[in-house]
């Protein structure tokens, strides 16, 4: 899981920030000029998600069952990010971007209830706990979260009226990776940057939090009406 998370995080790059209005349907490239991976998967025109690739000629129909495995959820970044400055004589010495265990937990099992919500009894999916037959198992890691101002809790300000005020909460990165339950066949990939909301605000955990439940399920439902738009083809 973790070197294909890192290998399509390097064949996909981390740099295009979700605006997505686009209303075509998504649809893989054709001819000889198609954009393919080393895997045999072509990528996909007018998706959802910042960039996407998936295996031609799936039978999309027969899965009826979804298996996600747990999400992990790490301060990790490119090789090539830099780190904001911190203003260590505003800010004290234990400012810092990077989130506690415990909030990176906390969004692992968000992300698990998100989905929960998303694909609730009313949808044609079955939420299953292990892969099998007629499943998709779904491996999803959010990584490159970049916070617009340093963990609340590490400020100097944050025992004082001191107060920060940002233009929004920050951005993270999805990777996904979709295979065949039974055969472990990788079908499809995925990367996409989710940012909260774009208006100043006090940067407080609250309102960062709110944004993270915010993009989770734009990521969730995305993916179900990929899933049921690729199923009625």
């Amino acid at each position: 899981m973790n070197n294909a998370i890192t290998a399509m995080a390097l064949l996909l790059g981390l740099t295009v920030v979700t605006a997505c209005t686009n209303t075509e349907p998504a649809r893989l490239q054709q001819g000889v000029d198609a954009e393919t991976t080393k895997d045999g998967l072509v990528k996909v025109d007018h998706s959802k998600l910042d960039l996407s690739y998936a295996r031609p000629n799936v039978d999309w129909q027969k899965y009826t069952k979804l298996y996600f495995t747990p999400v992990k959820v790490t301060n990790d970044h490119p090789a090539d990010y830099k780190p904001p400055r911190i203003d260590r004589r505003a800010e004290g010495l234990n400012a810092t971007y990077d989130l506690p265990p415990e909030a990176l937990e906390k969004m692992s099992a968000q992300f698990q209830t998100t989905v929960k919500d998303v694909f609730n009894s009313e949808q044609p999916f079955e939420l299953v706990d292990k892969a099998g037959a007629n499943t998709l198992v779904i491996e999803a890691a959010v990584t490159d979260i970049r916070l617009s101002a340093p963990i609340e809790s590490s400020r100097r300000s944050y025992n004082s009226m001191g107060r920060t005020y940002t233009e929004s909460s920050g951005s993270m990165m999805l990777l996904a990776v979709i295979k065949d339950g039974e055969t472990g066949e990788v079908l499809a990939k995925a990367a996409d940057r989710g940012q909260g909301f774009q208006q100043w605000r006090q940067n407080t955990q609250v309102f960062n939090w709110g944004d993270v439940k915010t993009v989770y399920r734009r990521w969730v439902n995305d993916f179900k009406n990929a899933l049921m738009e690729a199923g009625a083809k």
